[in-house]
């Protein structure tokens, strides 16, 4: 700085307007000092300018053109900085220049390129809030001139030349006060194959808003192969299984056939979900014709097959809740009454919960040299083969495809069988023998006898080569099939252990009995992993629903209860069902099937006049009857 400029700005402070004398006045409105005052306020704007790009930029380049606004700016006034203490750039004290003498005692807002003025008395606020506002017309103004001399010096077409830059803020305020948003329907504009693509990852409720955005997206949203993809994404996947749900597998996914309406599919499945969270709208389904305890039980979505203590296995329609043939030794059938009451009425029929009487059938009876003499205690049947377990200490092997008839008996058990369970190659027994027996399921031959158990085994599973047993000796026993040896013992029940489970791909293991727990346990590291307060009274039946993760229990209390295998979180609650002993209950993707002493069956049925329900089944398979017809029994009506 020249001397000359160190003594004018001396001179000038001393005689500033805007500073008060001790007696609160202020002093001279000449016309020089109105010169000089708008000339360090324009010194003070063009420093705020070159501040602010500073501290933008430090190495950013201005323009340097010898016409340029900066140019003329130097050459019209000289700048004098303060430094702070702690070495950085100062302040430019801002001079204001008011039109009337007497500064004034409130603040008087900034009026275009005209900075606010602040009195002297006001706080840091305001003067905080009068920085902030020159701040933001420094940059407007420094945009401005650049892009005007980015417009002189290219040919406008490119942004080539353009060296400024703004900061995060100041782009969302640009971004927000700019030009509004380009709006385009995108689906329109695709290739009809890859907008079906795209809308096929959104789920059902997804759909239906996406189907209100236009006429155009609502004809889209109707392509089957949207709803296909969707549902097959979302409802096949599993809780404890090697693989996803495959279609057509009778577990709630139908085959992909041409004709299927996956929309109707789709909403018919949510619905049945719903129904199943909430446990409501279940119909309730009683079907008589045992004159006995009905000890155990399977079914799927066309068949029911029960086994009972009159010793008789009986094959009902899931479709007509009609009982289609009964099996059972000859003396079973000396006499009508299996048939027929007193008055003539058959015995066999549905009751609805209003009691009323529907459906009422005359099943086909037959009786084979090959059969039972006792009660039947367990049964297990796939496409194939059925096989049953009898307190006459044995098994009997059936063929499905032959209308049931009976293939080959199974002895060597010295008392009642009382589980069973086979896969492709191994049919495994256990009884009250308290030994466990390991056949071949092609030849019948036995293969093996495991032994360890010191009470009677109540329950078998098998997955693989691992089997799971539970017995009266309060302890559960994961075996090596193969070996016959016992790869590990679960204890923890305080009492005798009724049954036992395997989840579908063998990681768990469920377990119950006189102590009224349910344990759940890792079946790879013997781990107890939930322990449930389950029922008032031994707990005699458990199923495993691998895919939903739903746990079914049935118990002497009489209650059937439904938990989450995740949380072991009570869902459903069915108390009373029965008028006694609970003996068998299991589900499927839509019903709950339970027998119990009251020689009755009772179907919940979840999917009961869901619109389209029938949609989720797989291939229809033959009529239960068609394979009794095909076995040429002479009096199949």
């Amino acid at each position: 700085m020249e001397p000359g400029d160190q003594q004018d700005s001396t001179k000038l402070m001393a005689t500033n307007p805007f500073r008060r004398s001790r007696h609160g006045s202020t002093s001279g409105d000449s016309l020089k000092g109105r010169i000089r005052r708008a000339s360090l306020s324009l010194k003070g704007i063009v420093l705020r300018e070159r501040r602010g790009s500073e501290s933008a930029a430090d190495n950013e380049l201005r323009p340097t053109t010898a016409h340029s606004t900066w140019h003329k700016l130097r050459q019209a006034a000289s700048f004098r900085h303060t430094r702070t203490s702690y070495g950085g750039h100062g302040t430019l004290e801002t001079i204001y220049s008011p039109l009337q003498a007497d500064f004034p005692s409130l603040p008087v807002p900034g009026n275009g390129l005209e900075p606010p003025i602040i009195p002297w008395h006001t706080g840091a606020a305001a003067k905080a809030a009068a920085a902030l506002q020159n701040e933001s017309l420094s940059h407007a103004r420094h945009y401005h001139e650049l892009v005007s001399l980015a417009e002189s010096q290219n040919d406008r077409e490119s942004g080539i030349g353009i060296t400024f830059t703004m900061s995060a803020s100041q782009i969302n305020e640009s971004g927000e006060e700019g030009a509004p948003i380009i709006r385009k329907d995108f689906i329109v504009e695709l290739p009809s194959e890859l907008a079906v693509q795209i809308l096929s990852y959104l789920d059902a409720s997804q759909l239906a808003t996406a189907s209100r955005v236009s006429k155009f997206w609502h004809h889209l949203i109707q392509d089957q192969h949207i709803w296909r993809i969707s549902f097959l994404r979302e409802k096949t996947n599993t809780y404890a299984t090697s693989q996803p749900v495959q279609p057509g597998a009778g577990s709630g996914v139908p085959s992909i056939r041409p004709g299927n309406d996956w929309q109707k599919i789709y909403k018919a499945r949510q619905e049945l979900d719903k129904r199943w969270k909430l446990g409501k709208q279940a119909r309730a389904i009683f079907l008589y014709g045992h004159s006995d305890s009905v000890y155990c039980q399977q079914f799927d979505e066309n068949k029911i097959i029960t086994g009972s203590r009159d010793k008789t296995i009986r094959i009902w329609d899931m479709h007509t809740l009609q009982c289609r043939l009964i099996i059972g030794p000859p003396r079973a059938f000396t006499d009508t009454s299996i048939l027929f009451d007193q008055t003539g009425h058959p015995t066999h029929y549905a009751l609805c919960p209003d009691n009323q009487q529907v459906n009422t059938s005359v099943p086909v009876t037959v009786s084979f040299p090959i059969h039972h003499s006792a009660s039947i205690l367990c049964l297990q049947y796939d496409d194939d083969i059925l096989v049953t377990g009898s307190s006459d200490s044995t098994c009997i092997v059936y063929n499905v495809r032959a209308g049931y008839r009976p293939v080959r008996r199974l002895q060597f058990h010295t008392a009642a069988v009382l589980d069973l369970a086979f896969d492709d190659k191994h049919i495994v027994t256990c009884s009250k023998d308290c030994s466990i027996c390991v056949w071949d399921r092609a030849t019948g031959a036995l293969i093996k006898q495991l032994n360890g158990h010191t009470g009677p085994v109540n329950a078998v599973q098998l997955r693989g080569n691992t089997l799971v047993s539970c017995s009266g000796d309060f302890t559960v026993k994961l075996w090596n099939i193969d070996s016959g040896r016992v790869i590990r013992e679960l204890a923890g029940h305080t009492k005798g252990l009724a049954c036992s489970q395997f989840s579908e791909d063998g990681r768990y293991v469920a377990s119950a009995g006189s102590d009224k727990v349910i344990r759940i346990w890792d079946a790879n590291t013997g781990e107890c992993l939930r322990e449930i307060q389950a029922h008032e009274s031994l707990v005699r039946s458990l199923h495993i629903d691998s895919i939903s993760g739903r746990l079914i229990s049935g118990s002497y209390d009489t209650d059937i209860k439904v938990f989450d295998m995740e949380t072991g979180q009570q869902q459903l609650d069915f108390p009373g069902w029965h008028a006694s002993w609970v003996l068998s209950a299991k589900s499927d993707y839509r019903r709950i099937v339970s027998t119990g002493q009251d020689a009755k069956i009772l179907i919940m049925d979840f999917g009961a006049n869901v619109p389209d329900i029938r949609m989720l089944e797989s291939a229809r398979k033959p009529e239960v009857g068609c394979e009794i017809r095909n076995a040429n029994y002479p009096n199949f009506i």
